[in-house]
Parts: structure tokens; C-alpha cells; sequence
């Protein structure tokens, strides 16, 4: 029988009207209802599902529907999704009416329905904001998924069933648990109802809620489907290369990630779908599995998808036949879904959690699904140290769920030219990869080959050991599996890494490919990211040979990016040594930031491998101010070497490798004549200069691709380090002063704001910032020749510039002699333009005028000061007290100063520890 194809049949809201014009409505399923989500589902009048009680093939539903002027819901002729699949099973059919479905015609129905062993009949929902067949649904009628609250006990003369689901007048519904599924839903508990023409679970759950007993947290449907979530659509045509594993360099020429492991028999991979041909000469498993639908062994295919998606998993690697997974020595768990439902999604994450998985993939994805019988299952499984990988899907638009649960890893697809794969893609396909704020990474999505059920049963037909594979697999169903496969590859790797660092490994490491632009984001650990990209597409090897080498911020630093554990300026490992002692104590001022003049001091630098891998090629440099500054912008301030950018020799600054876990200390040797530059001696006026290190490794790939700018440089990338902490000795009643350096020669902004910690300090101690100092205490620092960034250097700049239009010679006195300095013609005497911080606002106290000049007293333990400034124009300040005349020998007291951008963030800061002697 020919068959109309595609969505046909009018909308809801119309359909819904013209049955009541004609009098009849079907009253047994509401015309209206909520999706747990809270989204509007409307029914379909002119769709139905029906359920069979034994497998019945094809031609005999379509026998029965033809009599009943019906046909099944079938594909299209041609759809340019992957994935466009109805969801019928051997005992499930979704069918469609030539004219809307009302009590009448649904009795009709289940009367003639006997002769095929009819067992119900289902209603389908849309639900809004969803196009197309995507939106179609069943909340299936003959099942409640309900949470019971705790200690309340079930009916004593119905063993099992809760005692709100029976009391209600009317109908009794005939509830039995199947106890098999509750074991797997997280605290609810999975009841069918036999007598679903009596009572369904629409009505169960109206009676549950009106209930003065209150005994029930929840009563979720069981829904599922019309189109099959996976992502995918095969092709017919031959590709006979895995192009795929050499692009993300899992294999092929060179060193690739298979020579570093194929994976091992131990580590499990689930793949959560419809089964595995547990017969194939391509694939190992770990043990039998599971169908979903009757909850019995053992994961044989109830559709082609998951053998396919298994295979790039880990088809079997050097066995002499087929292709090879990504993890071609490891194991697959095979979960087999019957009916697409959220139950069965929830009860397969359970099970494979429960069974062993390491990792479980997920090619699937359906925003109508209900996160409440969901979200708990990945929750579990998180919790349980378990990767999982989720497909973004086919639909070139916002990623559906379970890919938006933030848990998990969700994949997009790259093309063969390492773009997102669009509809403009050269393969030539008409689908686009969903992308949006949850994606992860992206991985080879076209012309995948990869193992098929044998025979003519799979997406290849070819009859014999011909159809054995699908050299075409497409979609994120297919990109997904590569992201599964590495996974289980760092699983094997390095078995003690949880599923947040194997995570963190892949998102690290992933090249950024593609013609779009990355950038560091808020929530984006672990790099640049782009939205359609996310961290870019990912590389087997650069996974499995990452080193991560740092420099502590903080003795608290782990080496996450960014440091958030406090000021990274005070006690990073980078320490000052006035002898090369070997001692390294950066939580100690006294023993870490200690200069002596006129002998030659040491610096030590402390770097860690934080990385899985030995660190190659590991190299250190170091640069020193001529000053105390509040910010420090990379790469100028990290590689010049200039009158303000110092480098110390290198005593020991490169090592071959350092181990994953280990440190080493690198070494480096200040001049007695560059500590009497680098270094404040003048009385009451000492300061340290600031030291800056940066450490770089071969094998450090999320270094080597960071986009090394924004604030706060140091803080984003664990590789930059800086040490701002002076130490000062002191006399009891002397006054003490804290020079220092707002702003940055690169910093363009308009406004900045300092924050004083004066909390270390006696509460009657004094202490001013002063606003307007000169800078004499930086002689190295020319704070007269400033030049705002975009100001010109012409004779226009300066009105008040004195221009010699002929030679000119001068009888003048310089020192101590008297002579004639000639001028050339042209020459120009310019005015200096003096640069002040302007509308000054303070947070806890004001701004005072003395003697001509600007203080603020910091009488709070922190104070915030906001001004204006001029873009890239650097500015002389300091903090001003007097100490203690009772102060003993050997006493401290420490101040603190950190300057934030105009978006209250920490750009840096330095500390001043002043030592009674």
C-alpha cells in the first residue's frame, strides 16, 4: 500500500477544532498537558501509537491499518537529516489517520485490534518549540514512573504498590512494579498498568495528585519517541580509507597515539544503543548486556546503529581483517534500547554503571526526554567516575539533550576539511552538526568505515563478508565514538585519572582547527573555545603525550586554569636567595625574598610537571623590574630585554624531561652590578623589583595553543608565574614607604581601581596612598616622556613646544662648567605632558588635599580606590606609615595593594613586608 510520506497531517490546535465541530472528542487522553520540562504538549489527533502484545512484523500492521483507513508513519522519501528514523519496534507502530482520531474511531480501533493482538492504543503529543517530527511524542499510557516519599509504606493488601495509587473512587488500576527497571531509575520505582483502557496513567496521575495522602515527590510518564534519537543516516557509496584516525592521529605516518597504546582488555566502553552484532569477527566484548526492553541479556542488535558505532570504538586493532577503533584492544558493553524511552536511557547509564563501564557513549539525543528520570542516572554515573560522550546531533541548531547536561562530554561533528560539518560542507550531505554554549569538542563525522552487521542485514546490503562493514557511517552518531575510544585510551593509559582530568585532557589537548575564532571564555577551563568548535577537534596523540608543566601561583595551586585561590603575586614558586643555598621556602618572606647589594644574588624557580606525561624539552626564563609594578602584560613584559625588562644569567634553566609528578628548580644568578639597578636602597625608600618566569615544554600542547592575553595573564596560564612580595628591614618609630607602579605600557583602559589590604596591620597604625608622587625612586622608569597609546609625536602635540628655526648657540652652565651648546636648526624643546589619575572615588574613605597633594587615608582593612587614567601611561603611587614605636626586633607587619580592571577583576599586585631589626 503506498503510503503518504513525511509530517501530513494538520496541526494540533487545528485538528483539535474540527473535532469538536463535528461533536466528538476523545476524552480518555487530554488534549492538552505539560511535559516535566513545563513545555505545552498538544495532541496529534491524526496520530496514534499502537502497542502489541507479541511481535507482529510489518505487513501485517500494515494490513490491519489499511482496513481502518490509517497507514504507518514511515521515513521520508528523502530527508537530509541523519537520523530520520521512525521509531517503530516489533511491537510498537506509530501510525498516522486520514482524518482525526476521536473516542469513537479509538474504539473502532481496539476492537478490530484483537486480530493482530492489539494491546493498547497511545496518544501523540507535540511538544512546543520543536519543528517537525522531532516534537512527536508518547507519554506511553500503561506506565507510571513514580518517587514514593520516604518511610511510607505500601498498601498491606497490595504487596508492592503504593497505597495512593489505589485509594482514589472509581477504576482500580491492575499496577505491577517491574522491579528490574526501578533497580536502575535512581529512587523511582517502574509500574505498568494492565487495565490501561480503564485506567490510564493520565488519569493515575490527575488521582496521584489530588490525593490529600501526599505520598508521592513525583509521577514522571515513560516517553517515548516517534523518530529514533540517534544521529546518523549511512550511505551506500565505498570509502575505503579510515581517514578519520589519521586526522585526529590516532594512527598513520609518524608517531601517532597507537604508539603509545591500543588500548587494554580491562577498560569498558558502553555503547548505550541499539546493540551490537555479538557475532562480528571485528569486535570483543566485555561481558553479555542488556536489552532495555525486556531488561534480560544480552545487547543483541535491535537496530544497525550501535554495531556501527561500536566499531569505531574499538573494532579490533591488528587482528588482519576490517578496520580498527580508536581503542581497538578494549571492550564494548552492549546496551540495547527496544522503544527509545527516558526510562530506557535512564535504566542503560544505570546499568552500564552498575556493570563496569569506564566510559559510556552516547549517539543520541531528544529534547523531550525528561531530565528528571535522566539527570539522575548521569548524576550517578559521574559520581561513580564514569566519561560519558554525548552526540550534539544532526540538525545544524542548538545541541539537544542529554548533550546540554553539563556532566557530560557532548561531541559535534568536523568535516573532512576540519570544519564544523554545515549543510556547505564539500562532503556534499545536507546536515549541518548541532553546536551552542554546551559543546565540548568535535570529531570526524563523515565517511566513517567501521563495522556493520554481517551480511546483508546493516546498512550494507552486499551480501556475505562484503556487508560486514559501512565504509560511509556519518553524523555526530559517528564522531561520538572517536571521542568514547580516546577516552578509553587515557583510561588505559593512565588508569588513575578521574573522568574530570580524563575530560580535562581531551578538551586540552584538541587542536584548534577550523575557520573560526577561539577564544578564552567564562566556564571554559581548559582553553580556547569557540561555540561552534568548542575546544576544536580532537587529537588521539597530543591526549595520550600531554605534559602539563607549571609554576605554583600559590603554594594551594593545583594548576587548574585560571588560579582562583587568592593573589598570585606573593608567594609564587619563585624565590630571591642572596646565596645559592638550594634553600626554597616560597611561603616564607624571609626566606624567599631577601636581597643583599653589592654581591651577586640567586633566583630559584620551581617548576612542576602536572601533566600524565614526561615533559620533553623543558625550558625556563626569567626577566626582573627595575621596579614594584601592579600588572604585568604577556609576552612584552615576559621576553623583552630592555632598560625596564632585565634577564638574569641562567644558571640552570633547561632539562630534557621532567617526569609526570616531579619538579625541578631552575637557577639563575643577579650581578652585583645589576642588584645595585634592579633594587631600592635609598633610606625609608626600599622596594624589590618584580620577577617574572615562564616555563615552556614540548609536549605542553594547551600552552602552545592558549591565546596568551587578558587579564589576568598570570592567573589564566599555569606556565607564567610573577613574585611582587618586598621585604624591607625597618626601625621601630621610623617612617616606612611603599613605592609602586600602577597601570601598563599595554594597558589601553580608561579606568582602574586598587584595593588596599591593610589587614595584617595594628588598627592605630597609620597608612596614606598617595596619589601624586613624583617617581624619583624608579630612576630606570621615564614618567615624563610618557606617550598616551594613539597620541601623536608631531609639533602639534605640545602648544607650548619651543621650536629653534635657525642654529642657535647658548651660553649656559651645566655642573660645575660654563659653555656654549649649539642647537640645530629644528631642534625643539617640548613640554613634558604630566599625567594624573583623575575622578578619584574612594570605597570606605575619602580623598585629601595635603600640601598640594593627593591622599587617601586607608583607615578600613580594605579599601577599594576607582580613578581614571590614560591609556598606556604607567603611574607613580605609594602607601605611607610610620611604625609602631613598641615594635620589638623580629616583628612584621604586611601590606598589601592589587589593582583590578574595569571589570573588577585582578589584574595583579604586589606585597610590602616591612622586618624590625
Amino acid at each position: 500500500m503506498g503510503s503518504p510520506r513525511g509530517d501530513q497531517s494538520p496541526r494540533p490546535r487545528e485538528s483539535a477544532k474540527r473535532g469538536l465541530t463535528r461533536g466528538r472528542v476523545m476524552n480518555r487522553f487530554p488534549e492538552v498537558m505539560a511535559h516535566s520540562t513545563g513545555a505545552p504538549l498538544a495532541r496529534d489527533p491524526g496520530r496514534v501509537l499502537l502497542a502489541l502484545k507479541s511481535p507482529r512484523e510489518r505487513a501485517d500492521v500494515e494490513q490491519f491499518l489499511h482496513g481502518m483507513e490509517m497507514f504507518l508513519e514511515d521515513e521520508p522519501e528523502s530527508s537530509h537529516i541523519p537520523g530520520e528514523r521512525v521509531n517503530h519496534t516489533k511491537s510498537r507502530y506509530w501510525a498516522q489517520a486520514r482524518r482525526p482520531i476521536d473516542d469513537e474511531r479509538l474504539q473502532k480501533i481496539e476492537q478490530a485490534g484483537t486480530a493482530i493482538g492489539l494491546d493498547w492504543v497511545g496518544p501523540v503529543y507535540r511538544m512546543a518549540g520543536q519543528e517537525g517530527r522531532r516534537g512527536l511524542m508518547t507519554p506511553l499510557p500503561n506506565v507510571g514512573v513514580i518517587k514514593l516519599r520516604d518511610g511510607r509504606d505500601p498498601d498491606p493488601a497490595r504487596p508492592g504498590v503504593p497505597a495512593a495509587l489505589t485509594r482514589a473512587d472509581g477504576p482500580q488500576p491492575a499496577l505491577k512494579e517491574v522491579p528490574e527497571k526501578s533497580r536502575y531509575l535512581n529512587g523511582y520505582r517502574y509500574f505498568q498498568i494492565a487495565n490501561v483502557r480503564e485506567v490510564n496513567a493520565y488519569q493515575l496521575r490527575e488521582r496521584v495528585r489530588q490525593s490529600p495522602d501526599g505520598a508521592l515527590v513525583d509521577f514522571q510518564f515513560e516517553t517515548m519517541p516517534l523518530l529514533t534519537p540517534t544521529s546518523i543516516a549511512p550511505n551506500d557509496a565505498l570509502f575505503p580509507q579510515q581517514w578519520d584516525m589519521t586526522r585526529i592521529e590516532a594512527g598513520g605516518p609518524g608517531t601517532t597515539g597507537w604508539d603509545i597504546t591500543t588500548g587494554v582488555a580491562t577498560v569498558v566502553v558502553c555503547v548505550l544503543d541499539e546493540g551490537c552484532d555479538l557475532n562480528h569477527p571485528d569486535l570483543r566484548f566485555s561481558a553479555p548486556g542488556i536489552n532495555l526492553g525486556t531488561m534480560l541479556p544480552d545487547g543483541a542488535p535491535t537496530g544497525n546503529h550501535g554495531t556501527a558505532c561500536a566499531g569505531i570504538v574499538a573494532a579490533t586493532y591488528d587482528n588482519g581483517t576490517g578496520v580498527t577503533g580508536v581503542a581497538g584492544n578494549a571492550r564494548i558493553l552492549p546496551v540495547a534500547f527496544d522503544a527509545w524511552t527516558d526510562v530506557e536511557v535512564a535504566a542503560g547509564i544505570n546499568y552500564a554503571t552498575a556493570n563496569g563501564a569506564d566510559v559510556i557513549s552516547m549517539s543520541f539525543g531528544w529534547n523531550a526526554w525528561s531530565p528528571a528520570i535522566i539527570d539522575p542516572a548521569i548524576q550517578n554515573a559521574f559520581n561513580s567516575d564514569v566519561v560519558m560522550c554525548v552526540a550534539t546531533h544532526n540538525y545544524n541548531g542548538p545541541i539537544t539533550y542529554p548533550a546540554t547536561n553539563p556532566l557530560v562530554i557532548a561531541v559535534g561533528a568536523s568535516d573532512e576539511i576540519d570544519n564544523r560539518k554545515t549543510p556547505l560542507s564539500p562532503d556534499g550531505e545536507n546536515w549541518g552538526s548541532n553546536f551552542g554554549p554546551a559543546i565540548s569538542v568535535v570529531s570526524p563525522g563523515v565517511h566513517i568505515p567501521t563495522t556493520d552487521i554481517q551480511g546483508a542485514s546493516g546498512y550494507n546490503t552486499t551480501p556475505g563478508t562484503g556487508g560486514d562493514y559501512d565504509l560511509v557511517f556519518n553524523g555526530t552518531s559517528s564522531a561520538t565514538p572517536h571521542v568514547a575510544g580516546l577516552a578509553a585510551l587515557i583510561r588505559s593509559t593512565y588508569p588513575g585519572l578521574s573522568n574530570v582530568q580524563v575530560r580535562a585532557h581531551i578538551e586540552r589537548t584538541a587542536q584548534k582547527v577550523g575557520a573560526v575564532a577561539y577564544a578564552d571564555t567564562v566556564g571554559r577551563p581548559n582553553g580556547s573555545w569557540n561555540h561552534e568548535m568548542g575546544y576544536g577537534r580532537i587529537n588521539v596523540y597530543r591526549a595520550l603525550d600531554e605534559a602539563d608543566v607549571m609554576i605554583k601561583d600559590a603554594p594551594s595551586d593545583n594548576g587548574l586554569e585560571p588560579y582562583t585561590g587568592g593573589n598570585f603575586w606573593d608567594f609564587s614558586d619563585v624565590v630571591v636567595r642572596i646565596t645559592d643555598d638550594n634553600v626554597f621556602n616560597p611561603s616564607d618572606p624571609l626566606q624567599s625574598k631577601n636581597v643583599e647589594r653589592g654581591q651577586a644574588n640567586y633566583i630559584y624557580v620551581r617548576v612542576t610537571n602536572n601533566g600524565s606525561r614526561e615533559a620533553r624539552n623543558v625550558t625556563v626564563s626569567t626577566r626582573i623590574t627595575p621596579f614594584v609594578g601592579l600588572q604585568f602584560v604577556y609576552p612584552q613584559d615576559w621576553t623583552l630585554t630592555d632598560a625596564t625588562h632585565v634577564a638574569p644569567a641562567a644558571l640552570a634553566a633547561t632539562f630534557g624531561t621532567v617526569a609526570a609528578g616531579a619538579s625541578v628548580i631552575a637557577r639563575f644568578r643577579i650581578e652585583a652590578a645589576q642588584t645595585k639597578t634592579l633594587y631600592g636602597w635609598e633610606a625609608n625608600n626600599g622596594w624589590h623589583g618584580c620577577l617574572m618566569a615562564v616555563v615552556n615544554a614540548d609536549n605542553d600542547y594547551a600552552f602552545a595553543t592558549a591565546p596568551l592575553t587578558g587579564d589576568p595573564i598570570t592567573a589564566r596560564r599555569n606556565n607564567l608565574a610573577q613574585r611582587n612580595l618586598s621585604v624591607i628591614d625597618v626601625l621601630a618609630s621610623a617612617p616606612a614607604t611603599f613605592h609602586f607602579i600602577a597601570g601598563n605600557r599595554w594597558n589601553a583602559e580608561p579606568r582602574m581601581t586598587l584595593q588596599v589590604d591593610r589587614s595584617r596591620l595594628p588598627a592605630g597604625m597609620p597608612l596614606t596612598l598617595s596619589l601624586d608622587e613624583p617617581g624619583t625612586v624608579f630612576p630606570a622608569v621615564d614618567f615624563a616622556g610618557q606617550v598616551e597609546q594613539g597620541e601623536p609625536r608631531d609639533e602639534a602635540s605640545c602648544d607650548s613646544a619651543l621650536v629653534f628655526l635657525e642654529e642657535t648657540r647658548v651660553k649656559t652652565r651645566f655642573g660645575c662648567c660654563t659653555g656654549i651648546l649649539t642647537l640645530g636648526k629644528g631642534s625643539r624643546f617640548e613640554c613634558n605632558k604630566q599625567h594624573k589619575l583623575r575622578n578619584v572615588t574612594v570605597q570606605g574613605g575619602d580623598v585629601v588635599i595635603r600640601n598640594g597633594q593627593r591622599y587617601v587615608d586607608i583607615t578600613q582593612p580594605l579599601v577599594r580606590v576607582t580613578m581614571e587614567k590614560a591609556a598606556g601611561i604607567v603611574y607613580p603611587l605609594a602607601l605611607r606609615t610610620t611604625i609602631p614605636a613598641s615594635a620589638g626586633a623580629g616583628q612584621q607587619y604586611m601590606i598589601g595593594v592589587e589593582q583590578q580592571n574595569s571589570q573588577g577583576m585582578a589584574v595583579g599586585g604586589a606585597g610590602m613586608v616591612y622586618v624590625v631589626r
